[in-house]
């Protein structure tokens, strides 16, 4: 079975595997993925040696992930990149981390849960689900997702009808999902579940596109306005991961002439 994975990385300090998923049935144009294809915590001189070498298979994957426990003594394997819910693989990929009893990560936009991925995460011992809210406002979420919010929404709600651990995610962008909007998404979140968790992550600004990065003082009011209603989170906390190693694909070797 091919998959849908295009690029993995392994963050040393935190034992947790980074997979990338190509395709998103959404089309945001302040998507990170805009900028590079790739892990952007790399550095510039790895991000250089990258070539796409592929879709991998799930026994290549499988073969990855398994080489990685053994050598790196991973803990935890997070899926994302674009659309992780786009692969029709998905539901098996969970199954096999969750059988290897690592901790799995799902980052989604909600938009496509299949009553079969829905069953697989209700059943995974260690799954967290990532939900990123991209704006409430139904004109603004078609005009810039081109998808309707209401099967985000509706999945939401599914989700934790099935407890299944959900906390969500939102991107501060100044003219776009400014404060006041994440004030709205917490008060609505807080409406769904009483223990309701938002990171608050600000926007990297992409060129050719109007939005700028949020202050540090909008941030900040952003993320009290929240506190009011959820636990508020911020990936900004965490820092600069210390190292990350490709897993795939393999950077090139660039050779030196001697001069």
């Amino acid at each position: 079975m091919r998959t849908r994975i295009s690029h993995i990385t392994y963050y040393v300090d935190l034992r947790s595997a980074y997979v990338q998923f190509l395709g998103c049935n959404f089309t945001c144009s302040w998507c990170i993925r805009r900028l590079t294809p790739w892990d952007h915590h790399l550095g510039s001189n790895e991000l250089a040696r990258l070539r796409f070498q592929g879709l991998l298979s799930m026994g290549e994957f499988l073969q990855i992930i398994n080489d990685a426990i053994v050598k790196y003594g991973m803990e935890e394997v997070v899926l994302g990149g674009e659309e992780p819910t786009i692969d029709p693989a998905l539901p098996i990929i969970i199954r096999e981390l969750s059988n290897r009893r690592l901790r799995v990560r799902l980052l989604t936009n909600a938009y496509e849960i299949s009553d079969e991925l829905l069953n697989t995460l209700r059943q995974c011992n260690d799954c967290e689900v990532v939900i990123s809210i991209k704006t409430l406002d139904p004109n603004k979420h078609i005009k810039y997702t081109g998808k309707p919010i209401e099967p985000v929404l509706n999945n939401v709600k599914r989700l934790l009808e099935s407890s299944v651990r959900v906390i969500f995610e939102t991107v501060l962008i100044p003219g776009l999902n400014d404060v006041s909007d994440i004030e709205a998404i917490a008060k609505y979140l807080a409406t769904l579940s009483r223990d309701s968790a938002l990171i608050i992550d600000p926007l990297i600004p992409i060129p050719g596109t109007p939005w700028r990065r949020p202050t540090r003082e909008e941030l900040s009011d952003a993320m009290s306005r929240a506190g009011k209603y959820v636990r508020v989170m911020s990936h900004e906390r965490l820092g600069r991961p210390s190292k990350v190693i490709t897993l795939y694909p393999r950077p090139r070797l660039i050779s030196i002439s001697p001069s």
